[in-house]
């Protein structure tokens, strides 16, 4: 199995945006500023993994939905109110923003895919890597997982060469064997 690392971020619901700053803060010297809660969790999951990403990595990030705060904060002053959105509003609503903060803070420079996060998701993040590494435009890919269903879990694991997929994947197979980073919020 090509997996060189993984990482797993869990916390409460209550856990506020600013808690999930401060444990970045642990990680990166320059968080970027005014991002949304899935941008944070995401770069939790990815930061312990920066100093084995290389800059011909890609990336593919599944979530069931944005940032739920952001999007509903969009649509009540787009759809409701029939305001301008705000620009943070805006920008942090296009699903790649938490891909693009990621690739940003690691150095990366692959593709950067988000797709909507199902019961398969692990699956399909690993399907589409896979054709990007077997094709030779990316020599590593960091596939992450959100779930903010309840209680949140971010997981993230670091290929390197495309993987075989004997079946279902997920998160305990893909990392089976190798110390996972944890942190718990």
């Amino acid at each position: 199995m090509p997996v060189i690392a993984a990482s797993e971020i869990r916390g409460l619901a209550a856990t506020s945006d600013k808690q999930l700053k401060a444990a970045l803060g642990q990680w990166l010297d320059n968080p970027p500023r005014r991002i949304d809660r899935l941008i944070l969790q995401g770069l939790l999951a990815a930061a312990p993994l920066k100093q084995q990403v290389r800059s011909s990595c890609g990336l593919y990030l599944a979530s069931a939905h944005p940032a739920r705060a952001t999007m509903g904060a969009l649509l009540e002053a787009v759809c409701v109110q029939h305001k301008q959105p705000k620009p943070f509003e805006f920008v942090n609503s296009v699903s790649n923003a938490a891909g693009f903060h990621i690739a940003q803070q690691l150095g990366m420079q692959g593709p950067n895919l988000f797709i909507g996060a199902g019961p398969q998701a692990w699956s399909h993040l690993l399907a589409l890597a896979n054709l990007d590494l077997r094709d030779g435009l990316i020599e590593q890919a960091l596939l992450l997982v959100c779930d903010e269903r309840g209680d949140f879990c971010v997981q993230a694991v670091l290929l390197e060469g495309a993987a075989e997929q004997h079946g279902a994947a997920d998160f305990a197979r893909l990392s089976a064997g190798l110390e996972v980073q944890r942190l718990q919020l």
